[in-house]
């Protein structure tokens, strides 16, 4: 059967309403008709959402009155605070991370106003406003109250005024589940508390402790310290407010303990039974007690164990001390390697003629040691790749001299006639030279435009370095000219380097005598006592011309020629030469 062609045009818009009809419905059904959760599972949505609004307003009030933090409770996931004042928050740490809005705090002129949250970054923040646009300030008492209406959408509601939310999109913020507003609690050496929040990224709320009170130890109160018979280890702890301390401790085992307010530190010795004993314990724990000048209370514990014949620690004995020094202590610093600026101090017991002490893990290489004696202390400053090791060994405080290396570099003047002694041969003053050179010639400036007077001087190279840097803009992205390669070294942990000016260079050529390094022997093997504390400089061979920081002209700076008897010449600035980093001890 044939359709007329009327016919025909009126079924296709039939159907083609009709599919539009059934479009529209299914988006319609896909968009606002979902499924709304169980009614109990809203309610407790709602009620904890309002219970962080609660919390952050408490926070925020304790903040703006100057409160102070009473104590703290922790149970599961709450976190409760009690203020001095009597009030109290309680922070929920439960991590729940459905799309939700929240209800924050912004600071504004003093103040902190209530605000509203419908999604990441700072744009989806707004304030809560009245009917005359005006922002609700927290101190004024009103707290807003999140729920969820028929629709099953997030209201708030604020002094008897209830507003739909939105969420980012601009729809409508369909209760699915609830965000936590809170995400982490943490507490500082003095028990201060920085409360984070989902308000915005890393958002945090800090109020201080009324009377700190707080006693750590760097280790897990379930790791057992084990300990060889008959021998005492020192624990470091850090601690404040405490008064005194006190112990249980496990049968013919010991304890002492020194406290360092400045510090906030404090050194826990232990010692373990000889294991000859008529009764003793094996094993145990050490139950401390922390009293405070108001009789408050903290408790640690510190699992121990003895073991006969079992050596865990480093044991030191010292050698070639200066004449005249009778060390009593120490504290050894270790590093992760020779330009790392993190350190580990670690206390040693004194025991006869040695030096105990725990190795701290990830933290090999021996960078100091201050020593303690009966006219004072003084720092005492290894080579790169000195190690220590679980049993005796030796290891040699000889005092420092040229050449030594000493503070991250190699000794090439020292301010003080020498020889000194007792603890004054420790305590010298003067220059050390870093032991690398750059790797390729580097220009000293990028034209010969540019006259830095301000480093004309031939004895200050500090100073000549940072006006040559000031002139080139700043230390810029990578060590493209002499000066900024020196600025950027690091040994020692020091941020102190310099290129050094026309004198450090006549010290570092002066300080090898006998030997000079314009002769060709002795340059190799001055370039081979270098290499032995980790250089490269390769005197006479790759390395024969540096560059000074002292500048000449526009266009020429003064440079070192190792060849030379008279050890210094000029050069142009837009050329490439070595240099070499020299710091102040």
């Amino acid at each position: 059967m044939k359709m007329k062609q009327g016919s025909k045009r009126c079924f296709f818009v039939l159907t083609w309403i009709g599919l539009v009809f059934l479009f529209s419905q299914c988006k319609k059904e896909t968009e606002d008709n979902h499924v709304l959760p169980p009614a109990g599972d809203i309610e407790a949505w709602v009620e904890m959402a309002n219970e962080d609004i609660t919390a952050i307003g408490a926070i925020v009030t304790a903040i703006e009155n100057e409160d102070l933090i009473e104590k703290v409770e922790t149970l599961e996931d709450f976190i409760h605070i009690y203020f001095v004042s009597g009030a109290s928050a309680i922070v929920r740490l439960d991590q729940a991370n459905y799309p939700s809005p929240l209800i924050g705090a912004h600071f504004i002129d003093d103040k902190h106003y209530w605000t509203v949250i419908n999604g990441t970054g700072t744009s989806a923040v707004r304030l809560l406003k009245d009917n005359a646009r005006r922002n609700y300030a927290i101190e004024n008492g009103s707290i807003p109250n999140l729920s969820v209406n028929s629709g099953g959408n997030w209201t708030v509601d604020m002094e008897g005024s209830q507003e739909e939310l939105f969420d980012a999109d601009g729809k409508p913020f369909r209760a699915i589940g609830r965000k936590s507003l809170f995400t982490d609690v943490t507490f500082d050496i003095d028990s201060n508390a920085t409360i984070f929040t989902n308000e915005t990224s890393n958002k945090s709320y800090v109020i201080e402790r009324h009377r700190p009170f707080t006693l750590t130890f760097d280790r897990a109160e379930e790791d057992t310290l084990t300990i060889a018979s008959g021998f005492t280890i020192a624990v470091d702890f850090r601690q404040v407010g405490v008064k005194e301390l006190e112990f249980d401790l496990p049968e013919a085992w010991s304890a002492e303990y020194e406290l360092n307010a400045a510090a906030k530190t404090g050194i826990l010795s232990i010692t373990s039974p000889i294991g000859i004993e008529p009764d003793f314990d094996e094993k145990g724990a050490i139950f401390i007690r922390a009293i405070d000048q108001y009789g408050r209370v903290l408790e640690r514990k510190i699992p121990v164990k003895v073991e006969v014949g079992l050596v865990n620690y480093a044991s030191v004995t010292l050698t070639d001390a200066s004449s005249g020094v009778n060390i009593s202590g120490a504290i050894f610093t270790f590093t992760e390697n020779v330009t790392s600026t993190n350190e580990r101090d670690v206390t040693a017991v004194y025991a006869g003629d040695t030096f105990r002490l725990m190795l701290p893990e990830g933290f090999s290489e021996l960078r100091k040691a201050r020593f303690t004696t009966t006219d004072g202390s003084f720092d005492y400053y290894f080579a790169p790749n000195t190690y220590l090791s679980i049993g005796d060994q030796n290891l040699s405080i000889v005092p420092p001299k040229l050449t030594s290396y000493w503070q991250g570099g190699i000794i090439v003047h020292i301010n003080e006639t020498l020889p000194l002694s007792g603890i004054a041969s420790y305590r010298v003053t003067g220059k050390v030279v870093h032991v690398q050179s750059p790797e390729a010639n580097i220009p000293w400036f990028p034209n010969g435009n540019v006259n830095v007077t301000a480093a004309n001087s031939d004895t200050d190279g500090a100073s000549n370095t940072a006006a040559i840097i000031s002139a080139l803009g700043g230390i810029g992205t990578s060590p493209n000219f002499i000066a900024r390669w020196a600025v950027r070294v690091r040994d020692g942990g020091y941020a102190d380097w310099y290129l050094g000016a026309l004198q450090d260079y006549e010290y570092f050529h002066d300080a090898w005598e006998p030997v000079r390094p314009n002769r060709e022997g002795d340059a190799a093997a001055i370039s081979q006592y270098i290499a032995h504390y980790g250089g490269n400089i390769k005197l006479r061979d790759t390395h024969n011309l540096f560059w000074t920081s002292t500048n000449i002209s526009a266009t020429h700076a003064k440079a070192y020629d190792v060849r030379l008897g008279t050890p210094w010449t000029t050069g142009q600035k837009i050329y490439g030469a070595r240099g070499l980093a020299f710091r102040n001890f």
